[in-house]
């Protein structure tokens, strides 16, 4: 696996600060990190460091004259061929030429490799996503979580953890117990009886499918019961139509779970008395009223707390979560708990992070809000709630548009942004939709080398020292972008990152087979061009791998 230019950089101005500290008897300096980035001015170098700036309160020294120093200290062998000081103290770098154009060879020998490390290597992390009530079918609302807790579960493998796939199925509370009553009410309704789903229940066609399924198998069997009775019959059912419809339509979407985990079982465990018991002895429970209350933060407004357990007896949801956090991270043994949550969430996510600090496990304890989606169609945004009847289901939008489209709709944006899924841009067959643009460039790329492979032109035994191009030798820095893509993903969770990236790598590769014949009569420079081609083609189904977006050969 090969390293990261970025990193071989951030190694080079870590040894010089070191070097620049020594000469100059700097104390302190070891306190702040090197942190490199690509300048937004490609004149200004390949990469750049601000820590000169950032050292310079520690130092007490002008930031120009601590770049300086570390400049000068700078040992410039590949892959570094020239320094300088730009702005307020930046050190910008340049790379060698020579090592640049050989990376073309290092990034196909990675191949499918390519972009993986070992960085959290004997990591064992869960990542658990969508997790949408167990009361109907999946709804592009709720389905952004997806893609994002699939592509983010990618990328945290590439860089080396054990990584595990959870859909939490949350089969208890009052919401699934009026799922139930729902289906009860459809299948008296079935036999005659006149009676109205509630506000609070579920009115949609999908809860009419499973009454019928019930009173075709059943008849009229079940109509001496009760309207309770049916409801805790039924929902069993119920459960079992949703949770199979959710592993259908998820694996439509490429999304493959390694645990389909029961709240129910959980409740049925013991856990949450556990948890209890030791939130009592750590001092942050009390009784009130008859309730159960989680002692509330000082940084919040709520000062009487969170109730854990009603007057009734029945158990919050806030306090079954934590069982659940609790026997991922404690009995299951993971290192790391990463879920993947709407935005509405964000009040339970303060709560969480008060009880995983109370029970020592804030540190293990992540979440990523997404910001739901509007459906935009022929110019009207429409929104979607199940309770309503109103919603556009998630396989619908699978099969108008396809998998991959879908998903890469889905992952445009930041995930603290609102996304827009533009429905009418999503079918077009052009390069204005990106999926389309992406993927051509991929068949393009293989097209190329069909027709190389007709004319008996291979890259074998390539002379790289041929890539002279400013194009060709950009398009090779960008392929280099790819491993450090990876690497802050892993850090920042922003899986977006990665369509921006498909997106300017297709440009940058059009633009290059418009400006340079890749197979001509010249047979040494097409040669080196089909091995940056080949490289191109690395870089390029990595992202889209990770996407979980196909790399076709034909378009």
């Amino acid at each position: 696996m090969t390293t990261p230019a970025r990193d071989l950089v951030a190694a080079a101005f870590s040894e010089s600060l070191a070097r620049a500290a020594r000469q100059h008897g700097w104390q302190g300096w070891e306190r702040e990190a090197i942190e490199v980035e690509v300048p937004a001015n490609a004149e200004h170098g390949d990469y750049a460091t601000s820590v000169a700036m950032r050292l310079a309160k520690t130092l007490r020294r002008p930031p120009r004259e601590i770049a300086g120093a570390i400049k000068d200290q700078l040992d410039l062998r590949p892959p570094l061929a020239s320094a300088e000081v730009a702005g307020n103290g930046f050190v910008n770098v340049r790379l060698d030429v020579a090592w640049l154009r050989g990376q073309v060879d290092a990034i196909i020998a990675d191949g499918a490799d390519y972009g993986r490390s070992e960085t959290l290597r004997g990591r064992r992390i869960q990542v658990e996503f969508v997790s949408a009530n167990p009361t109907g079918p999946l709804t592009l609302a709720n389905a952004r979580g997806g893609p994002l807790g699939d592509v983010l579960a990618s990328v945290l493998t590439m860089a080396g953890a054990t990584v595990e796939r959870e859909y939490y199925v949350e089969d208890t509370g009052t919401q699934f117990e009026a799922f139930g009553r729902s289906i009860a009410i459809r299948y008296r309704q079935l036999h005659g009886e006149q009676i109205e789903v509630p506000a609070d229940g579920y009115p949609a066609d999908y809860v009419k499918d499973i009454a019928a399924e019930i009173a075709r198998r059943d008849g009229d069997r079940w109509m001496k019961l009760s309207l309770e009775e049916q409801a805790k019959r039924f929902v069993e059912e119920g459960l079992a139509w949703v949770v199979g419809d959710a592993k259908r339509v998820t694996a439509l979407l490429g999304i493959r779970y390694d645990t389909w985990f029961s709240q129910a079982e959980l409740m049925r465990s013991g856990r949450f008395a556990a948890i209890l018991e030791e939130l009592r002895r750590l001092g942050k429970v009390y009784e009130k009223d008859g309730a159960v209350w989680f002692e509330a933060t000082e940084d919040v407004d709520d000062k009487e707390g969170w109730v854990l357990v009603r007057s009734s007896g029945e158990p919050m949801y806030f306090g079954k979560d934590i069982a659940y956090h609790v026997e991922s991270l404690r009995d299951r043994g993971f290192d790391t708990k990463l879920d993947v949550w709407g935005a509405n969430t964000h009040y339970h996510l303060i709560k969480m992070r008060a009880a995983m600090k109370a029970l020592g496990l804030l540190d293990r304890f992540e979440v990523v809000l997404y910001q739901y989606v509007r459906f935009l169609h022929e110019g009207v945004l429409q929104r979607m709630g199940r309770r309503t009847g109103q919603f556009l289901l998630l396989e619908d939008v699978i099969e108008a548009v396809g998998k991959d489209v879908t998903r890469y709709f889905l992952l445009q944006s930041s995930a603290d942004r609102q996304l827009d899924f533009d429905f009418e841009l999503a079918i077009q067959q052009s390069n204005e939709n990106p999926v389309y643009y992406v993927q051509y460039a991929h068949a393009r790329i293989a097209s190329i080398l069909r027709t190389a492979a007709e004319r008996g032109i291979t890259s074998a035994g390539a002379d790289l020292a041929l890539l002279t191009d400013p194009g060709e030798l950009d398009l090779i820095r960008l392929c280099l972008r790819f491993p450090e893509l990876v690497d802050d993903i892993r850090t920042h969770y922003g899986v977006h990152q990665l369509t921006t990236y498909a997106l300017e790598l297709t440009g940058a590769f059009h633009g290059f087979y418009r400006d340079h014949r890749v197979v001509s009569d010249d047979v040494p420079r097409s040669r080196a061009r089909l091995r940056l081609v080949e490289a191109v083609r690395v870089a390029l189904r990595q992202t889209l791998g990770l996407l979980g977006v196909s790399a076709p050969d034909r378009m």
